[in-house]
C-alpha cells in the first residue's frame, strides 16, 4: 500500500511537473508571439510620455473633449498605470489603442494598426499617379513617417490583414501581411446611379471619396453627367460617406459642373509648434497671427497661437450639368466629405437636405507622429476648422439648408421640396 501511495504520489508529481513544465512552455510561447519588440518598462512609459507631449502641444480639439467628459490629467494618469501593468508589446500596443479610443475619433485621432498602415500604403501608391508636383511636395512627410526604418520594422512585425494588433508570430504566412507578389483587383467606383421614375431627377449615391476608386469612378460620372444634361434635378446622396480624398469631389463633381467662377474661404486655427511649422512647410501654407481673422470669428481663437486661411476656388466649367443641385448629408459625412458639404453651402454649388453633417473637414490630412520607442504611429488633425458662424466644425459639423425632422427621409423630403 505504501509502495503504491509512492508510486501514485510519484506519478502525481511528474504530472504536475510536466503540466508546469506544459504552461511555462505555453507562457513562453505567447511572450515569444506578443513581445515583438522587446520593449522595456520604461521605453514603453518613455513612448507613452512622448505621445501625451505631442497631443498636449499640437492637438487642437481638447475643448470638444473636454466638453464629452475627458479629464485630461486623470486620462494620462489612468492610461500611464494600465502601461506600466503590461507584460508584452501587443498588450502596450492595446492600451495605446484603448488610450485613444476614448477621444472617439475627435479630430481623426488614432493609432495605425497593422491594417490601417497597409491601407495608408496602399493609397499613397494608388493615389500618386493622380498628383501634381505640388502634391506630392506635400504629403512626402506623411509617406516619411511611413516609410522611416523604425516604422516599416515594428509594422512588420504586426499582421497587417487584422483589424487591431496581433503579431505575426507563429502565423500562417498566407495571414501575415498579404501576398506580396499578388494583383490587387480593380477597386468598384461605389456609385448606385439611376433616373428617378417621373424623369423630374436623377439620382446619384457616392458611397466613398477615396483615390482607390477614383479612375472606376471617373468614367461613370462622366457618362452619367452627359446623359442627365435633360433632367432638371441632380440629387447627390452622400449619406454615410465617411471621406477619403478632395480631390475626388473636386475632380469629379465640381470641376466639370461649375456653372460660374466658385470661391469658398475658410479659416482654420493652430497652435504653431517645432511639428506643425514643419507641416506647414510642406503643404505650402503660412500661418498668420490671429489678429488676421475676421472679427466675427475673433472669439473662437481663444488658446490658439495662429491660424490659416484656406481658399478652394473653380474656374465655370465648359459644359456643366444645367439643372439644379442638391446634396443628401447626415452625421456620417465626415472629413472629405464634409469639405465638399461645406464648399456646397458657401458657394452655393448646391442645396443641402437632411442632417447637420459629422464635421472635421480640414485644410490638410492628419498629421502622422511616430513614437521614439515603439514605432507606432498615431494620427490626428492639426488644424481646427472654423464654420462661417464661428462654430467648430468638428463638434457643429455643417448645417443643411433644409433640415429634415427625425424619422423622416432626406430623399423622400428631396423630392418633395422639388415638388
Amino acid at each position: 500500500m505504501k509502495r503504491s501511495l509512492k508510486l501514485l504520489t510519484a506519478g502525481l508529481c511528474a504530472l504536475g511537473l510536466t503540466a508546469a513544465a506544459a504552461f511555462g512552455f505555453l507562457r513562453y510561447q505567447n511572450q515569444r508571439t506578443q513581445t515583438i519588440l522587446g520593449l522595456t518598462a520604461e521605453q514603453k512609459l518613455q513612448d507613452f510620455d512622448a505621445l501625451c507631449t505631442l497631443l498636449d502641444r499640437n492637438y487642437p480639439f481638447w475643448k470638444e473633449a473636454e466638453q464629452a467628459g475627458l479629464n485630461r490629467s486623470e486620462l494620462y494618469q489612468s492610461a500611464r498605470e494600465e502601461i506600466a501593468r503590461t507584460d508584452t508589446d501587443i498588450a502596450y500596443f492595446k492600451e495605446i489603442g484603448q488610450f485613444l479610443g476614448e477621444f472617439q475619433g475627435l479630430g481623426h485621432l488614432s493609432v495605425l494598426d497593422g491594417s490601417m498602415y497597409r491601407l495608408y500604403l496602399d493609397t499613397l501608391d494608388s493615389g500618386s499617379s493622380l498628383l501634381s508636383d505640388r502634391e506630392q511636395d506635400s504629403i512626402a512627410m506623411i509617406r516619411s513617417v511611413l516609410e522611416s526604418p523604425e516604422v516599416q520594422h515594428t509594422y512588420s512585425l504586426l499582421d497587417q490583414s487584422h483589424t487591431g494588433f496581433r503579431s505575426t508570430i507563429g502565423l500562417k504566412a498566407e495571414y501575415q501581411s498579404g501576398a506580396e507578389n499578388s494583383v490587387p483587383a480593380a477597386e468598384p467606383s461605389g456609385i448606385t446611379s439611376e433616373i428617378l421614375a417621373d424623369g423630374n431627377a436623377a439620382y446619384l449615391k457616392i458611397d466613398s471619396f477615396a483615390l482607390t476608386g477614383y479612375e472606376a469612378s471617373q468614367a461613370e460620372l462622366e457618362n452619367f453627367f452627359a446623359e442627365i444634361r435633360q433632367v432638371p434635378n441632380l440629387i447627390i446622396d452622400l449619406r454615410g460617406n465617411g471621406g477619403g480624398s478632395d480631390r475626388y469631389w473636386e475632380d469629379l463633381l465640381v470641376r466639370p459642373n461649375a456653372a460660374r467662377l466658385l470661391r469658398s474661404e475658410r479659416w482654420y486655427l493652430l497652435n504653431l509648434t517645432e511639428e506643425t511649422r514643419a507641416y506647414l512647410d510642406t503643404l505650402g501654407l503660412t500661418a498668420q497671427e490671429i489678429s488676421a481673422l475676421p472679427d466675427n470669428l475673433q472669439p473662437a481663437a481663444e488658446g490658439f497661437t495662429h491660424c490659416v486661411c484656406g481658399v478652394t476656388e473653380f474656374e465655370p466649367a465648359p459644359s456643366p450639368y444645367p439643372g439644379k443641385i442638391w446634396v443628401l448629408v447626415d452625421e456620417g459625412v465626415y472629413s472629405a466629405s464634409e469639405n465638399f458639404a461645406a464648399f456646397c453651402k458657401n458657394t452655393g454649388f448646391a442645396t443641402l437636405v437632411g442632417e447637420p453633417t459629422g464635421g472635421d473637414g480640414g485644410i490638410a490630412d492628419p498629421m502622422l507622429f511616430a513614437l521614439p520607442e515603439s514605432g507606432l504611429v498615431v494620427r490626428f488633425s492639426v488644424f481646427y476648422g472654423l464654420n462661417a458662424d464661428g462654430s467648430g466644425n468638428e463638434a457643429a459639423g455643417t448645417q443643411p439648408d433644409y433640415l429634415v425632422p427625425e424619422g423622416d427621409d432626406a430623399l423622400a423630403s428631396c423630392l418633395s421640396l422639388i415638388g
